[in-house]
C-alpha cells in the first residue's frame, strides 16, 4: 500500500507540475499574439482603431546571452518591462511597475535581428519599429542599449572576455571551436563547420552538457585535492566550481540539466541517501521546470533529457551485447553512442523526419578526440592567462586535433541519412521500429537467462545430484 500511494502521489505531482509549466508558458506568450487574438474577437474595436493596435516598441532586460541562429541572425530573449502600442492617431505605453521594481518580467519576447554585436545577459535594451510575422524582427539600427550592466553581469563579462582572449591566443586557428566547446559561444564558428556536426549526427557534441561539466569538475577536484588534502572538501569545491562554470557559460538547458543532476547527487550523498541515475534525471527535470519553466519544453531540452535517459536505460544493455565482440573500452564507447541515439531517435524522427545512423559511428570515433581537445584547450587556456608562451605548443596540437575531428565529421556526413517522409503515420511506424530495438535489447538477455535456466533444470534431471559430503547420490 505505501508503494502504491507513493507512485500515485508522484504521478499526481508530475501532472500538476506539467499543468503549471503549460500554464506559465501560455501566460508568457508574446503580447503581439495576444493583441492579434483580441482584434479577432472584437471586430468593433478593430474597426474603431482602423486596423487595431500593434506592438511598436519594447523595453526590457536580456535573460540570456544573445545567440546566432542557423540563418546567421541573432536572437534576443527579452524580459519585457514596458511596451508601446500604436494605431493611426493613438499611442499607448504600458509599464509594469511591479516588474521594474522587483526585476520580474511582465512577459517574455524573442526578437530576431541581423548578426550584430553579441550582448550579455542583464543588458537593458529598447527595440523600436518592430515587425511581426512568424517572429518579431527588429533592425539593428532600432535596437538601443540603455543603462549599465549590473555588477555581477560586468564581472561575468570581464572574466568571460579574458578567458576567451586566452583561448584564442593558445588555440590559434582552432580558437572558435575551443571557445564553442568551453564557453558555449558559437558566434565565431564557421557555418560550414556547424553544418558538418549536424550532418554527421553529432550536433549534440557542440552543446555544453554533462561531458563538458565533468571535465571542469574533474580538473577542479584534482586541483582542490592538492590544496585541501581531503576528498570530501575537494568534492564540495568541484561542486561549487561547477556552478561557477554554469554562471560563466550561461544557463542553457543541457548545462542546467547536468548541474541539477550533480546537485541532486551531491545533496543525496550529504544526506546519506544516494539515488539512482534515473531518479537524479527525474529530479533534474523538476528543478529545471521550477527554475526555467519556459525552456523545459524546448527542443534542446528535450534532446538533452532524451539522450541522458537513453544512456541510463540502454548503455549497460548495449555494453552487455557488444562486450563479447570487442574490447571493453571500445564496447563502452560504442554502447554509449548507441544508447544516446536510441533516446534521441524518436525526437529526431517525429520533429524532422530524419534519422542519422552514421551518428553512432561518428560520435564513437569523435568522442575521444573531442575529449583530448577539450582537456588540452582548457589546460592551455588556464595556463595561457599567466604564461602566453604556451601557445607555441598548444596551437599546433589543437589545430591538428581540429583537422582530425573535421575528417571524422566529413566521413560521418558522407554516410547516408534515412528520410522517414513527411506524414506522421510514416514517422510513427519508424519510431515503432526504434522501440522494437529497445525491446530486443532488453529481451535478448532475458531469453538467454531463461535458456540457461532451462538447461540447468534438464541437467538436474539427467545427472546424479551431488551429496552434501562431496560424493554422488544415486
Amino acid at each position: 500500500m505505501p508503494r502504491t500511494l507513493m507512485i500515485a502521489g508522484a504521478l499526481c505531482f508530475g501532472l500538476a507540475m506539467s499543468a503549471g509549466v503549460l500554464r506559465y508558458q501560455a501566460q508568457q506568450g508574446s503580447m503581439a499574439q495576444q493583441i492579434s487574438t483580441m482584434q479577432q474577437k472584437s471586430t468593433a474595436q478593430a474597426a474603431l482603431l482602423e486596423g487595431g493596435l500593434h506592438l511598436e516598441a519594447i523595453e526590457g532586460v536580456l535573460v540570456g546571452d544573445t545567440q546566432v541562429t542557423s540563418k546567421e541572425n541573432r536572437r534576443f530573449d527579452v524580459s519585457v518591462q514596458a511596451a508601446e502600442f500604436g494605431a493611426p492617431g493613438i499611442k499607448v505605453r504600458c509599464e509594469w511597475k511591479r516588474a521594474v521594481f522587483l526585476k520580474r518580467p511582465a512577459f517574455s519576447l524573442a526578437l530576431i535581428t541581423g548578426a550584430g554585436e553579441r550582448m550579455l545577459a542583464g543588458t537593458t535594451i529598447r527595440a523600436e519599429r518592430l515587425k511581426g510575422g512568424d517572429f518579431v524582427w527588429v533592425d539593428e539600427r532600432d535596437l538601443k542599449v540603455s543603462g549599465t550592466l549590473p555588477l555581477l553581469a560586468r564581472l561575468r563579462a570581464a572574466i568571460a572576455a579574458r578567458f576567451a582572449s586566452a583561448l584564442f591566443a593558445v588555440a590559434g586557428r582552432a580558437g572558435p571551436l575551443t571557445q564553442a566547446l568551453l564557453l558555449g559561444v558559437k558566434d565565431e564558428l564557421d557555418t560550414e563547420f556547424k553544418g558538418l556536426f549536424q550532418s554527421a549526427g553529432c550536433a549534440h557534441m557542440l552543446a555544453l552538457s554533462g561531458q563538458h561539466l565533468s571535465i571542469i569538475c574533474t580538473l577542479a577536484a584534482l586541483a582542490a585535492k592538492r590544496v585541501l588534502h581531503r576528498e570530501k572538501l575537494a568534492r564540495r569545491a568541484s561542486f561549487v566550481f561547477a556552478w561557477l562554470f554554469v554562471w560563466l557559460a550561461g544557463p542553457g538547458p543541457s548545462l542546467l540539466r547536468a548541474v541539477f543532476m550533480l546537485t541532486a547527487a551531491e545533496v543525496g550523498r550529504m544526506l546519506d541517501r544516494p539515488q539512482s541515475s534515473f531518479a537524479l534525471l527525474s529530479l533534474a527535470s523538476l528543478m529545471l521546470a521550477l527554475f526555467d519553466p519556459s525552456s523545459i519544453t524546448s527542443l534542446s531540452s528535450i534532446y538533452s533529457f532524451a539522450a541522458m535517459a537513453g544512456l541510463v536505460l540502454f548503455a549497460g544493455r548495449f555494453d552487455y551485447a557488444l562486450r563479447p565482440y570487442m574490447p571493453a573500452r571500445i564496447s563502452q564507447a560504442f554502447a554509449a553512442s548507441c544508447a544516446a541515439v536510441c533516446g534521441t531517435a524518436p525526437v529526431s524522427i517525429l520533429v524532422f523526419g530524419t534519422f542519422v545512423p552514421a551518428g553512432i559511428l561518428a560520435a564513437t570515433i569523435a568522442a575521444p578526440v573531442m575529449l583530448v581537445f577539450m582537456w588540452l584547450g582548457l589546460g592551455a587556456g588556464l595556463i595561457g592567462v599567466f604564461l602566453p608562451i604556451v601557445a607555441s605548443v598548444s596551437a599546433p596540437l589543437l589545430g591538428t586535433l581540429q583537422d582530425v575531428l573535421l575528417a571524422i565529421l566529413s566521413f560521418g556526413a558522407w554516410l547516408p541519412a534515412l528520410q522517414t517522409g513527411t506524414g506522421m503515420v510514416d514517422r510513427a511506424l519508424f519510431c515503432a521500429g526504434i522501440v522494437s530495438i529497445w525491446v530486443l535489447i532488453y529481451a535478448v538477455p532475458m531469453l538467454q537467462w531463461k535458456k540457461s535456466r532451462a538447461q540447468m533444470q534438464r541437467m538436474r534431471l539427467i545427472l546424479p545430484s551431488i551429496s552434501p559430503w562431496g560424493g554422488l547420490s544415486l
